[in-house]
């Protein structure tokens, strides 16, 4: 009987690791529940905002550069750094406050929801899934929105700031467009070049971040807000927000 011959396990080294966790914590299979979140897109679709792949990618654009995109990028990064990702120890308390403002400029019970649920579930899935000897317990009680979560997770776990950065903007992106399909806007294919497109924002947005801090939070993604005020009271809808 031949033995079959096995191939030899190769070292992991940190950089494939890091890439391969950011794979992973992003993937469409990773179960943070953003599916179920539009962030106002179906209320621009029944408005009329929003009609085919040019407008959708637009509007999208508009998020990253001008709304939630580049506030969350903004916290991500600052929680990054206050949990120690930039060499400094992890300020609980400074994080539990980024966590609390990340929570207020939500400008919608329905957004509030959103950043809550995926930031909960997200922080869950990687405690399990990667365990770390220095994993910080998050209070009980305490809502922590999806960049918080995401920014802890990273400098918990050696992060590299800018690519990490660049993932999530990258994930909420597809998300959006995700939304898109489902909503009919545009197919699959179309989705995939205008999402490749979406890459001088994502570039843009996250370099902008790193020089950043709170005091440069801010938005005018003014119709994308008002379309997620306004979903609030949609009849007939297929997504949470």
């Amino acid at each position: 009987m031949t033995t079959p011959i096995m191939p030899m396990a190769t070292p992991t080294n940190m950089t494939e690791t890091a890439e391969f966790q950011r794979q992973h914590w992003f993937s469409p299979a990773f179960p943070v529940g953003g599916y179920a979140y539009s962030h106002g897109i179906e209320k621009a679709v029944e408005t009329g905002d929003i009609t085919r792949g040019e407008s959708l990618t637009g509007w999208i654009d508009g998020i990253l550069r001008l709304g939630a995109g580049r506030n969350d990028a903004i916290l991500l990064a600052e929680t990054w750094r206050q949990a120690g990702g930039a060499g400094r120890g992890l300020d609980a308390g400074a994080v539990l406050e980024l966590a609390e403002l990340g929570m207020a400029l939500g400008l919608s019970q329905e957004r509030r929801l959103e950043t809550a649920q995926q930031g909960a579930a997200f922080y869950a899935l990687v405690a399990s899934s990667w365990p770390h000897p220095d994993w910080f317990a998050w209070p009980d009680g305490r809502e922590i929105p999806y960049p918080v979560a995401v920014g802890l997770a990273g400098a918990i776990h050696g992060q590299a700031l800018r690519p990490l950065l660049a993932a999530y903007l990258q994930a909420f992106a597809a998300n959006l467009l995700a939304a898109g399909i489902r909503l009919a806007v545009i197919g699959q294919s179309e989705a995939q070049s205008r999402l490749a497109g979406l890459l001088p924002a994502i570039a843009a947005v996250s370099d902008e971040a790193l020089a950043s801090s709170p005091d440069d939070l801010g938005g005018m993604a003014l119709r994308g807000d008002l379309m997620s005020l306004r979903h609030e009271t949609q009849t007939s809808r297929l997504f949470r927000s």
